[in-house]
């Protein structure tokens, strides 16, 4: 990511933070000082609002740990992967239906990261399996949990207007990308005709929030000889897939 968009602020607080995860109640502000190359008055400053926030807490010895909130935030982001158990029992009979496999994604900076698959019994397979990351811009998956973004958005993640070609079908512009992502969020769903692996196409569509903000989505993936006849009945498939999976909707 462009290092010109750092705000150095969040940086030294992220730097506080690991240390505080991995030695709480240790560190006073002198000693973060010398750990870190932060002048005192600036740690001061620091200190004094993450303990505001309560991403941080004090003890009378003046030693620092993580606090409650970033306790609940980080069971928040825990709680978001009960969504694969949903998905897994969810997606069983669309794949058994379609006779293809389908997919859970989230979007991690400019790159799409795979949560969870339930795979066709097909002999030929993309490495879409959990953990397996791909570049958002090359993938149907990508572009629909680019959907909700704003232009700006999309530009701090992909500076250069140049995007790297991962084959000769893959989006090579941010402007080309941009229309995609419009295109996407006016249809409901984004697709990926042999973007990110030559042979392969696929449909997908978002799973939100209540408020409207991109959870995840699911994708349906396939070889390029089943999409002619498949992809009017996966684009069904995956758009009541991902409803189903939005919380509250």
């Amino acid at each position: 990511m462009d290092q010109k968009y750092n705000v150095p602020a969040l940086d030294r607080a992220n730097a506080v933070l690991k240390m505080l995860s991995e030695q709480p109640y240790t560190w006073k502000l002198s000693d973060l000082s010398k750990q870190l190359d932060i002048s005192k008055s600036t740690l001061f400053s620091l200190l004094q609002t993450l303990e505001r926030l309560q991403w941080i807490s004090r003890d009378r010895h003046e030693t620092y740990a993580i606090g409650s909130a970033l306790g609940q935030l980080g069971g928040a982001f825990f709680r978001q992967f009960n969504l694969t158990e949903d998905f897994k029992r969810l997606a069983e009979p669309v794949m058994l239906k379609l006779k293809e496999s389908v997919q859970l994604a989230m979007l991690e900076g400019g790159d799409v990261l795979y949560l969870a698959k339930v795979a066709a019994s097909s002999p030929v397979q993309m490495v879409s399996g959990p953990g397996v990351r791909f570049p958002a811009h090359a993938t149907g998956l990508g572009k629909a949990l680019m959907s909700n973004l704003g232009e700006e958005e999309i530009r701090q993640l992909f500076p250069q207007e140049l995007l790297p070609k991962l084959t000769m079908h893959s989006i090579g512009t941010r402007e080309a990308l941009l229309q995609e992502i419009r295109q996407a969020n006016e249809n409901g769903y984004a697709t990926d005709i042999q973007e990110g692996v030559m042979g392969f196409c696929c449909v997908a569509a978002p799973i939100r929030r209540p408020d409207g903000t991109l959870l995840a989505a699911v994708s349906c993936s396939m070889p390029i000889h089943h999409w002619e006849g498949k992809k009017e009945d996966a684009t069904r498939e995956i758009i009541a897939l991902a409803r189903r999976l939005s919380p509250g909707i």
